[in-house]
């Protein structure tokens, strides 16, 4: 597996990511975001629906958070596009024995408490269309073997054009209390909560 840098210029391309570009796209970046206990590592669970994702999170993190960035990539597009090694992304290799290492060294990250790491638990980009939001079982394996205390987020992030040429980003975040670790429990709490995000976003286009 590589292994999560965080280089000069590697942080110079997510903050132009982040900020300048991401700008363009979106006609505005709105943030609901609930406060974060100080210091504890985070484990940011997004839903995955554009090539924009982890840029996003970058500014979410740089904002709200105040941690070491590092997100989950697979190693194709990681080799792809180097410059996000820089950036904090490592990688993983799915269907093959490299897979553990890539777990293993999630757990790692989540026993330095100015840690942030970010996973996309679905494995893939989907539509904000899709029903539902469906776990791959590598994330199990991390809430496993994770020792140390962890505030876990769930993020959802949902566009709207309304009547403008560019849509507007909105940013949700809900910390999760996870007394329990059970993978399937933590799904349906995050599904409920991405459902209450796309109900807020009703409210909002009335």
């Amino acid at each position: 597996m590589i292994e999560a840098r965080h280089t000069f210029a590697g942080e110079l391309v997510a903050r132009l990511y982040s900020g300048y570009k991401l700008e363009q796209v979106f006609r505005s970046v709105r943030f609901h975001i609930p406060p974060v206990e100080a210091d504890m590592p985070v484990l940011l669970l997004s839903n995955h629906f554009c090539w924009w994702d982890g840029f996003i999170q970058h500014r979410l993190n740089r904002q709200y958070y105040h941690r070491r960035f590092h997100v989950m990539m697979l190693e194709e597009q990681l080799r792809k596009y180097p410059i996000l090694n820089g950036c904090g992304a490592f990688s993983i290799q799915k269907n093959s024995r490299g897979i553990l290492n890539s777990l293993n060294y999630c757990t790692e990250l989540l026993q330095d408490n100015s840690n942030l790491l970010l996973l996309f638990p679905q494995g893939r980009i989907e539509s904000l269309n899709s029903p539902s939001i469906h776990f791959e079982k590598g994330l199990d394996y991390i809430l496993k073997h994770t020792s140390h205390p962890f505030q876990m987020i769930f993020n959802i992030n949902l566009i709207d054009f309304f009547s403008n040429r560019k849509p507007d980003l909105f940013v949700y975040t809900s910390a999760y209390d996870h007394r329990t670790r059970a993978l399937p429990e933590i799904e349906i709490a995050f599904n409920r909560f991405f459902h209450h995000c796309k109900k807020q976003q009703e409210n909002i286009c009335r």
